[in-house]
């Protein structure tokens, strides 16, 4: 082997023992991109916003305002108009319309109409029933209520309907349409007759026997039961959400309405819910479902016969072309074509899974990734945490960071993953393109000779070059720190004092201030012979001599710093090198 040649840097592999690894593979990836084919560093979080918790378990932005719950909350603009958010998970299901929350459901009359006849006439007699419902202010249509007791009427004489109840205060009811009872060839329905608004009198109907109007829309209409929760949205205008082993459907284009007659029922409780394509996932406390169907009354449920339940809905995450989810034995995909893998396996064995607390994890995306939020604790008790990417294209690698958070919210228009940062209620874009770049960690596989050899030289190729917004947003991110130093300081606030801060809050004898960043262009490269690290090396884009007088079997190349590396070649020679790079 007359040289070694780092490029097109891969992730870690865990799995697998350090020497078995792909030659492009790591043990360790640190806050590296690894998205381009080189070490890039990622970029540091930045904060964008606040919110009034500092304990909240979902954000959602909506219309560019920051919105939180202390509860687990699934949120989903409607398919009806621009301003409208839907969720469940926080109390009884609502509407968020602008900035005015709603209970999701419309009440519907309670009480039948009273029909009265007045007058003669000869006329052959007509057998007329009426229903009403309750109409909002959006348009939204409620179930109708119960039929009135069926009265005989004849041409000519007079038809009063009275027996109206009022809508409950406090909802958004504001009229009432009223159905009458039209009989054909194909049966008996309610037709359109009359609209009032909501507090008025009784109603003469008055209406010619021909000139009803549509078809009462709202007959099979059910409001969603009060404990419905995983809200998602469906093609074709379809909401979708569970209660307990129930999956419910909304009508198309009216998110107000949950007809019983589409609920699905699946053989284990209910964990979440995710779209992809025209079809559902199922995530079960047993066995995944696959649904499909263009409309709520043709959708068709297959078991997926693999045992993987879902362990935590927090972890559930739509990649576009798969919906992710933590299940015990690993990381679970279910594709658009029905088909379920564990693509973790190559990652973790269970017992290393299981280590990580996947039943606790906060999830999102980035950049086509899963991202798993973590917290654990070591067989010593000490508490872990940090981040896992689990890239699942191709062959699965992972890279890590420390980032510690609270709740996230992946913005699809934007591509920009938020989190609200543990123990604050400070909002911050990950990897901000604004933010100044992270130091990052890889160290490659471990090259096993197959006799010992010496490397006399090395390569790295790298870009130190910082573009004219990256000097901004360096400038921009140390004068806000120092404004921030200063106000704590200031306030007497630093967190330094016995006892002023919740344990392991901070290091032993360390405070809260910001630590100012050095000037970017660093990198250390690392060699290691048999496990001992025998060379440093920072210069770049020039061949570099490594220290002789010994040969080793094992050779090992780390790096740290915060400039992008496109290639490492290592070799016993200039020459090798030469020839290689």
């Amino acid at each position: 082997m007359p040289a070694i040649k780092l490029i097109g840097f891969s992730g870690e592999q865990p799995r697998i023992i350090p020497r078995m690894l792909p030659d492009t593979a790591s043990q360790a990836a640190i806050n590296t991109r690894l998205d381009d084919g080189g070490l890039t560093p990622m970029r540091r979080p930045v904060q964008v916003d606040t919110v009034p918790s500092k304990t909240a378990k979902t954000i959602y932005r909506k219309n560019g305002a920051w919105l939180a719950w202390e509860s687990v909350v699934d949120a989903a603009p409607g398919p009806v108009a621009e301003d409208r958010l839907y969720f469940t998970g926080d109390g009884v299901p609502k509407v968020m319309i602008g900035t005015t929350t709603y209970p999701l459901a419309v009440p519907f009359p309670a009480n039948a109409l009273v029909a009265a006849v007045s007058g003669t006439s000869t006329s052959d007699i007509v057998t007329r029933t009426y229903v009403y419902t309750y109409v909002t202010s959006f348009d939204e249509e409620s179930e109708p209520s119960p039929a009135s007791v069926p009265v005989d009427w004849r041409p000519g004489q007079t038809m009063t309907l009275s027996g109206f109840a009022a809508p409950p205060a406090g909802t958004r009811v504001n009229r009432r349409r009223i159905y009458r009872s039209q009989s054909g060839k194909s049966g008996t329905f309610f037709y359109f007759i009359a609209e009032q608004p909501a507090t008025a009198a009784n109603f003469v109907d008055a209406v010619a026997v021909d000139a009803f109007q549509e078809p009462l829309p709202s007959i099979n209409y059910n409001a969603p039961p009060n404990d419905l929760k995983g809200l998602i949205a469906l093609p074709n205008g379809i909401m979708a959400a569970f209660a307990g082993r129930k999956v419910y459907f909304s009508v198309p284009y009216r998110p107000h309405a949950w007809p019983e007659k589409y609920v699905m029922t699946v053989d284990y409780p209910v964990v979440g819910l995710g779209a992809i394509g025209s079809s559902m996932v199922i995530m079960t406390t047993g066995t995944p479902y696959f649904v499909s169907g263009s409309t709520p009354d043709s959708m068709q449920q297959v078991k997926i016969e693999q045992n993987l339940p879902c362990i935590n809905a927090r972890g559930i995450v739509d990649l576009g072309m798969a919906i992710v989810y933590p299940s015990n034995e690993g990381l679970v995909a279910v594709r658009a074509d029905g088909s379920i893998s564990l693509i973790s396996q190559q990652l973790f064995s269970r017992d290393d899974w299981l280590a990580l607390s996947p039943a606790t994890f906060i999830s999102g995306q980035i950049s086509g990734r899963y991202i798993a939020f973590y917290e654990t604790t070591d067989t010593d008790g000490a508490l872990q945490f940090g981040s896992i990417f689990i890239d699942i294209a191709g062959t699965p690698f992972l890279i890590r960071s420390s980032t510690r958070v609270t709740s996230v919210f992946f913005e699809i228009g934007s591509g920009a993953l938020y989190f609200l940062q543990h123990g604050s209620n400070n909002i911050y874009r990950f990897d901000s393109p604004d933010g100044m770049r992270e130091t990052m960690y890889w160290r490659s596989k471990r090259f096993v000779l197959p006799y010992p050899e010496n490397f006399g030289a090395i390569l790295i190729d790298a870009d130190s070059a910082l573009s004219g917004e990256e000097l901004k947003n360096q400038e921009a991110a140390r004068t806000g720190m120092i404004a921030r130093n200063n106000a704590a300081i200031a306030a007497g606030s630093i967190g330094g004092d016995v006892n002023s801060l919740p344990l392991n809050s901070v290091a032993v004898a360390g405070d809260i201030l910001e630590i100012l960043p050095r000037q970017y262009g660093t990198i250390n490269v690392g060699v290691f012979a048999d496990g001992k690290k025998v060379a440093q090396v920072s210069r770049t884009n020039k061949v570099c001599r490594l220290p002789p007088g010994f040969k080793a079997r094992t050779w090992e190349i780390d790096v740290s710093g915060d400039i992008e590396i496109t290639q490492i070649v290592m070799g016993k020679t200039v020459a090798d090198i030469q020839q290689t790079a």
